[in-house]
């Protein structure tokens, strides 16, 4: 959680200036916080485990011999037999021969790759092997109909949230009786604000995005109906079962600990973006809040994240008062600190840098009045704000504070244009310089941004300033929260480009969203196969070991089946460039 101090009065506000002033890393606490067990791997993987890795990827290169011809091996190319096949030189340390199925095939192909050398031909038809345990929901995902989803459907769908919320005598109810009257309901012994929330989920309005043939979104309904698709196989049960049956039978899950999390023994982080943190170590503090929740559905589906209150703020309101500036501010820059600390090279941001309209795609709701109700509003300290102001009339806040400089940021931050697609931001003593790269868009219309980010600043005082310098590309992908990403081919070669020409000095890599669970989740599944050693072989079992690493990852259906079609893609983009090194 983030440790920042914030604060509530001008005169604290002007004194943590002051302070932040004297040093950075002595005032600013990182807002992204590592566990100590992942900071330590992270340490050990820097040291030992990229080495390593580098090394093990030249013994798949196609011309390897030629390698150790150049190291001052006396054994030439021509003594070690024909390319393409895998010889007792190919084999990893252990003496053991690569498994055709391994994500390590992927992940040796990308070292590879980067230091401009051949990719193996056995390697590239192991990557094809590990592409065919996700053919089957690719083809299906071709096989479905855009069309809109229909009242069974979405029968289905919310029955799933049900189950989800371990919501069984509810459900037995509902099959028995079809529909649940006021007297049914009282019968389930929900609290009030269960009904409430029952009857909105399960009754609700479904948006027209969903339920007409709308082209713009033809593709979101694919991934939809794909969820209900029953294309595995309990062979203990001998029955087939959908991405949706499996995932909801897993239940609510708990959330991190830690506001960022190590995937073991790779470049790949996941958590947060700037805009506050966790608000404890889990979705419940004890035994007995786990019983309450049991009993009031809307515990277990809308519980949220705490985040510092200027994240709900127009930009309007935040810099009307100091101390509103400075919490805004000191979460930028210890997000950007943290960054630097952590070395990080490229940021993965899912999400708004202000606020929008969207539809819940998990529950099928789009809310039709703003974010800041009556309810906001009424609190002590939102009081003040300007109620007529237009941030304040989308359903959703943003997900993040605008530290990349977006052209459509609205948290007040002083990004003013200073040359075709470059902006300047000062923030304190921070100097942040940020170019629009490229923009792509997908089906729907949602942009993926690219930006390189140049942050420099002055660390320490008098005798001991040091001059400090962040680089980052930062690639922001405007997804809806639990929504899938929806990602077309360009957009994933990009994704694969950008991996590729990683600097080794700041090789990690950071996925964050607002949460940094469901849409982080989403494209960690996906980036998993080319930065991750060992991932599980079945797509599901790959969810369990994902969320082993980052509790709670993924919070839908629609993402998991975005990711395992992000997998594949990604897979695929690394065979075509194996294929061409070749």
């Amino acid at each position: 959680m983030n440790n920042c101090k914030t604060c509530s009065t001008d005169a604290e506000a002007v004194v943590q200036r002051i302070s932040r002033t004297l040093s950075v890393k002595r005032a600013v606490a990182k807002v992204n916080q590592l566990s100590k067990e992942d900071d330590k791997e992270k340490q050990q993987w820097e040291k030992t485990g990229r080495e390593l890795l580098t090394d093990r990827s030249k013994r798949y290169s196609s011309h390897f011999n030629t390698l150790k011809t150049r190291s001052g091996d006396t054994e030439s190319e021509g003594d070690s037999g024909h390319h393409g096949t895998v010889s007792s030189d190919s084999m990893p340390a252990d003496g053991d021969p690569l498994d055709p199925l391994s994500s390590c095939n992927a992940q040796y192909a990308i070292s590879l790759l980067q230091d401009g050398l051949r990719v193996d031909s056995v390697v590239i038809d192991n990557i094809k092997a590990r592409m065919a345990l996700t053919t089957p929901i690719v083809h299906e995902l071709e096989r479905v109909k855009g069309k809109g989803i229909s009242k069974d459907e979405i029968a289905d769908i919310r029955k799933g949230l049900l189950r989800e919320a371990g919501c069984f005598a509810l459900l037995k109810q509902l099959e028995e009786k079809g529909t649940m009257n006021d007297e049914a309901l009282k019968e389930t012994k929900m609290s009030e604000s269960g009904v409430h929330f029952f009857r909105t989920i399960y009754y609700g309005a479904v948006p027209d995005i969903l339920t007409t043939d709308d082209e713009q979104y033809s593709d979101l309904r694919k991934v939809i109906r794909a969820t209900l698709s029953k294309l595995f196989v309990n062979n203990m049960a001998k029955e087939h079962f959908s991405v949706r049956d499996w995932y909801t039978s897993r239940g609510i899950q708990p959330r991190p600990t830690y506001t960022c999390s190590l995937i073991s023994s790779s470049d790949l982080l996941l958590g947060q973006g700037p805009n506050g943190g966790h608000g404890g170590t889990g979705i419940y503090k004890d035994a007995m809040e786990r019983e309450r929740a049991k009993a009031d559905m809307q515990q277990h589906l809308t519980r949220m994240t705490s985040h510092v209150k200027e994240l709900w703020m127009s930009g309007h309101d935040i810099n009307q008062r100091i101390f509103h500036r400075v919490n805004r501010d000191e979460e930028v820059i210890g997000f950007l600190v943290g960054l630097k600390e952590m070395k990080v090279g490229t940021v993965i941001a899912l999400g708004f840098p202000r606020s929008y309209n969207m539809t819940n795609v998990k529950t099928l709701i789009c809310g039709k009045t703003g974010y800041a109700d009556a309810d906001l509003f009424s609190r002590p300290a939102f009081q003040a704000l300007e109620r007529r102001d237009e941030v304040y009339k989308k359903n959703t806040a943003r997900d993040f504070f605008n530290y990349f400089g977006a052209k459509d940021g609205d948290d007040g931050l002083p990004w003013r244009d200073v040359g075709k697609g470059v902006r300047a931001c000062q923030i304190q003593e921070f100097s942040l310089i940020s170019t629009l790269v490229k923009s792509l868009k997908n089906d729907i219309g949602a942009p993926m941004d690219v930006y390189d980010l140049e942050v420099s600043w002055t660390d320490g005082c008098l005798c001991t300033r040091v001059d400090e310098v962040l680089k980052l590309r930062v690639i922001n992908i405007r997804t809806w929260d639990q929504g899938p990403s929806l990602l077309l081919k360009d957009q994933v070669s990009e994704l694969v480009e950008t991996v590729l020409h990683i600097h080794p000095d700041s090789s990690f890599v950071f996925i964050h969203c607002a949460g940094g669970i469901g849409r982080t989740g989403n494209l960690a599944y996906g980036l998993s196969e080319i930065l991750c050693p060992d991932v599980p072989k079945d797509p599901l079992k790959k969810l369990e070991w994902l969320r082993s690493q980052r509790q709670g990852c993924i919070q839908s259906p629609e993402q998991l089946v975005d990711g395992m079609i992000l997998s594949h893609m990604i897979m695929e983009e690394v065979v075509e460039r194996s294929l061409k090194s070749s």
